[in-house]
């Protein structure tokens, strides 16, 4: 069953064509990596799924509903939630502190008290448990990013996208975000994962599949080691995945 149906989705600034004619379907169960060189679309097109950008064409389907023309509100409500290459978190304010606002209601007019369990739980989770009263202006970036995607998975959703999360990452910090996305996939506590990412030794631990977008369309679908062995991909995405 797919969560996610994009179907011939364009976008155009101008005269360029940012995205051109991409239809993609995302499976429950199923992280997705999409890849590209600068300028392919890969965030573009992550943000005309999230609805922060509206397409020229195409449609969106999310699980049995048409999002198309959907605000970015209605997305997050029906279980979309995206995670910002530029973490958004409040510097002056204690992890724990940034978790308790992300686990507000989102729904305007709507007050409901907080469930601490579930913040907990997401501390847990994230392993930041032993910074929770820490500052978030003093984590490491790592940790910053882990508590953006913490304040996400605290609306609830089923549908996870994840804008270059591994940018400014050590290696162990890639290794360890790649862990937790198997563990938040094996917990079913999201049903499907979407990452745009440039580092590709992050896609081979996460991706069941991966799309290589070139100049706004896709240019290879399937496998990591499909899109390896692609000689037009090898060609166009800076010579080489490898």
């Amino acid at each position: 069953m797919s969560v996610l149906a994009v179907d011939r989705l364009t976008k155009s600034f101008g005269g360029f064509t940012a995205v051109d004619d991409v239809s993609i379907v995302v499976d429950q169960g199923e992280m997705r990596g999409l890849i590209g060189s600068n300028g392919a679309g890969k965030s573009t097109l992550l943000h005309l799924v999230y609805g922060r950008i509206t397409p020229d064409h195409g449609s969106t389907r999310f699980g049995d509903t048409d999002v198309t023309h959907l605000p970015v509100t209605e997305r997050a409500r029906l279980g979309m939630g995206l995670v910002f290459q530029v973490t958004s978190v409040f510097d002056g304010l204690t992890v724990e502190e940034n978790l308790l606002l992300g686990a507000l209601p989102k729904e305007p007019g709507r007050s409901a008290p907080v469930d601490r369990s579930e913040v907990g739980r997401v501390l847990q989770v994230m392993e930041l448990g032993g910074v929770r009263h820490r500052p978030a202006g003093n984590l490491s970036h790592g940790e910053k990013q882990w508590l953006e995607i913490g304040m996400v998975l605290l609306t609830k959703p089923t549908l996870l996208l994840l804008d270059e999360p591994t940018s400014g990452m050590t290696q162990a910090e890639s290794r360890r975000t790649a862990d937790l996305l198997h563990q938040l996939r094996a917990e079913n506590a999201v049903e499907a994962v979407i990452v745009v990412e440039h580092n590709i030794e992050f896609i081979k631990l996460v991706s069941d599949r991966v799309t290589v977008m070139h100049r706004g369309s896709v240019l290879a679908d399937g496998t990591i080691e499909e899109v390896q062995d692609d000689k037009a991909v090898q060609d166009s995405y800076l010579g080489r995945l490898h």
